[in-house]
């Protein structure tokens, strides 16, 4: 053999050394972690992980027995802190740089969470996410990245009583008749009920009539090109408003007085969400009813906001794949499924979406087909400039005032508040 030809054999067999010396430390690893779970050097087992979840003494124990099953699967013990939802990204802005935070945390959005650097995107296989649909992904994403994943999704949908009226309503028309026929002020009953001045609520007839937020892009939403004033959503609070004119709706109603007056058999048909169902179901038992919220006058449907609820990878996480594994199992089929039977929350996961369970049980099934017609909120920061102008734009709406000049005025306050938030 040329002195060549040995350099060159000697150069490929230190390469060839080189490469199993790598490829060893490696195998030895991913050997010793389970199916699906984190296996790199890096990635050691946490002492413990750490959620925040809503403060609720039924969830808290749903998800108590579903994180058990975890720590016997892989022997990492799961912390529960309860915090509020509403006080969890105040909280974490305060706790987790001081390394006081969670690793997952339990949110319906991302909102403002990505712009505060509060959340870190989390890597999950294609396989995963086909688990959820589109739209509930894109909720618990920003910019493309995806930061949590889907546990919960709801909206709201007509519930009614059967012993006052037999069948749903279709249509805004029959609603209206319904309403004419029924109500009754001065003993306080209504054909149909709900918390009008709540933008949450309205908001279904507004986008119903070709409303929108925020104008809708290729790269997502466009905040400088506000609809809240344009044809759509002046059509459909001027909808709102003629309800209040001819009586149907009474002024200064709230969510507990709509609450109240439906499990009085007062009010035939109230607009809520799953959330109310419990309570409901305990004062009307099997009177009580779910349907679709009744089609607008052209055929469209009215657009419900569709909340997502989800875990999210917190930014201060010192263990995001384990965190994100944890997410991953707290997700899938059976905790959702497990979730459900103990809270009667709808589960964003598809195979249990689609159970003959929550299929056959017509108090869920309502629920979901007004999911159809919903959209998520608009997943940027600037949404949360929205609610107040608009909440005062349906109460002066609900007096008598011109609905094109209440929403001119409410947007100029919306602009004004993500200009003031921009300049800071």
């Amino acid at each position: 053999m040329s002195h060549k030809k040995s350099m060159v054999v000697g150069v490929f067999l230190l390469v060839f050394i080189l490469m199993l010396a790598a490829c060893g430390p490696q195998r030895s690893v991913e050997s010793d972690a389970s199916p699906g779970q984190p296996g790199t050097n890096e990635n050691t087992k946490p002492a413990q992980l750490t959620i925040w979840a809503d403060d609720n003494a039924e969830k808290l124990a749903a998800l108590k027995a579903i994180t058990a099953k975890y720590t016997e699967q892989t022997g990492i013990p799961v912390n529960i802190t309860p915090i509020a939802m509403n006080d969890q990204q105040q909280a974490l802005s305060l706790d987790g740089p001081a390394g006081k935070g969670p690793d997952l945390f339990y949110q319906p959005g991302i909102g403002s969470l990505s712009v505060q650097g509060l959340v870190q995107p989390l890597t999950v296989s294609d396989e995963d996410k086909a688990n959820f649909t589109k739209e509930t992904l894109e909720a618990l994403s920003y910019d493309g990245n995806l930061y949590g994943l889907p546990f919960v999704v709801e909206t709201y949908a007509l519930l009614y009583n059967k012993e006052l009226v037999p069948e749903a309503p279709k249509t805004i028309a029959e609603l209206e008749q319904l309403a004419g026929k029924m109500t009754n002020a001065g003993n306080d009953e209504y054909g149909f009920l709900y918390d009008a001045t709540n933008f949450y609520y309205s908001w279904a007839f507004m986008g119903g009539s070709g409303g929108y937020i925020f104008k809708e892009t290729d790269n997502g939403f466009d905040i400088n090109e506000i609809g809240l004033n344009q044809a759509g959503a002046v059509q459909g609070m001027s909808l709102i408003q003629s309800w209040f004119e001819k009586g149907y709706l009474p002024k200064g109603v709230n969510g507990d007085i709509v609450g109240g007056l439906f499990n009085e058999g007062k009010a035939a048909a109230v607009i809520n969400g799953p959330w109310a169902i419990t309570d409901h179901k305990a004062q009307l038992g099997d009177n009580l009813a779910v349907a679709a919220l009744p089609v607008m006058e052209d055929g469209t449907h009215p657009q419900s906001f569709i909340g997502v609820k989800g875990w999210m990878l917190s930014a201060y996480s010192k263990n995001p794949e384990w965190a994100t594994d944890l997410a991953v199992f707290l997700t899938n089929a059976e905790s959702s499924m497990e979730w459900f039977k103990a809270t009667g929350e709808m589960p964003a996961h598809l195979d249990v979406l689609n159970d003959p369970l929550l299929v056959n049980d017509p108090l869920v099934a309502g629920f979901s087909e007004q999911i159809q017609y919903g959209k998520p909120f608009p997943n940027v920061a600037e949404l949360t400039h929205v609610w107040d102008p608009l909440a005062n734009a349906l109460k002066f709406v609900s007096e008598g005032e011109d609905v094109q000049a209440v929403l001119d005025e409410a947007v100029a306050q919306i602009q004004d508040k993500i200009k003031m938030a921009g300049a800071q």
